[in-house]
């Protein structure tokens, strides 16, 4: 574990805010390995978008990657936190993205990740939006999708309570794939019963945003933070409930100050 992994793991026993200068101090440096200067910046990011301070995040993406994609290191076989990191700039700091992935795609060598990844982000942004290019998006407020072939589906007309635990998460899952929310929110009322999937409390958050519920989206969003964890020693926080615009409107400062100062991941679990 590099200096930069241990700084992250101790952002994430809730230290985000008090480590967030150190990691902008490796992430700026010139010389040296680049294996602790990227993953730096790729936590600082994450942690500027819970602060608001995206046109900073983007800029640091950006410095990062044309100092550091010519070399071909490591970092170009990576696109997450940078390319979100484009992309919120321009919902939410009104920093056009379409030129910054394409001049950054042009400092990584041919046929790496990043220079892929961005080129492609590029080309979409017009046809999809970047609220859509964005982790977690969902179709908030659509219609309710067909059953067939959806695995689970066949367990949607069962007493919820009856189910076993592998039951209840597929119950879960068909419910977020046939986007029906009414029925979710009915499960959610009548057992308590809440999703054990991040990626499902976000989707009831979004659903809750939409309908003016907030404190509803901020319960599914708190329920989250621990259900989230890290993929890479990097993965410092997550950062869709700051970076959809739908999740922004049940990102309360409760849940704001929850995330910024609560351990999560690996540091939670070790916690117990």
């Amino acid at each position: 574990m590099n200096k930069s992994e241990k700084i992250i793991s101790n952002a994430r026993e809730g230290n985000f805010l008090a480590d967030l200068p150190a990691l902008l101090e490796i992430a700026g440096r010139k010389g040296g390995a680049r294996g602790p200067v990227w993953e730096a910046a790729a936590a600082a990011v994450q942690i500027l978008f819970w602060t608001g301070e995206f046109g900073q995040a983007a800029d640091l993406a950006e410095a990062l990657i044309e100092r550091d994609g010519p070399l071909g290191g490591e970092l170009c076989d990576q696109s997450t936190p940078f390319r979100q990191a484009l992309l919120a700039a321009q919902l939410h700091a009104q920093k056009p993205a379409a030129p910054r992935l394409a001049a950054c795609a042009e400092h990584v060598p041919a046929g790496r990740v990043m220079r892929r990844d961005f080129e492609w982000a590029s080309g979409e942004l017009a046809r999809q939006g970047a609220e859509r290019l964005l982790p977690c998006h969902s179709d908030w407020g659509g219609p309710v999708l067909p059953r067939d072939g959806v695995i689970g589906a066949e367990l949607l007309d069962r007493d919820f309570r009856d189910l076993d635990q592998r039951q209840g998460r597929l119950v879960w899952e068909a419910l977020c794939e046939t986007n029906d929310f009414t029925r979710a929110h009915q499960l959610l009322a009548e057992t308590g019963a809440e999703p054990e999937q991040y990626a499902i409390c976000l989707w009831m958050a979004g659903w809750y945003a939409t309908r003016g519920e907030t404190e509803h989206g901020e319960r599914m969003l708190l329920a989250a933070h621990s259900r989230w964890w890290p993929y890479a020693k990097w993965d410092a926080i997550p950062d869709a409930p700051v970076l959809q615009p739908t999740l922004r409107l049940v990102a309360t400062d409760r849940v704001r100050h929850h995330y910024l100062t609560r351990a999560i991941g690996p540091e939670a679990r070790a916690a117990e």
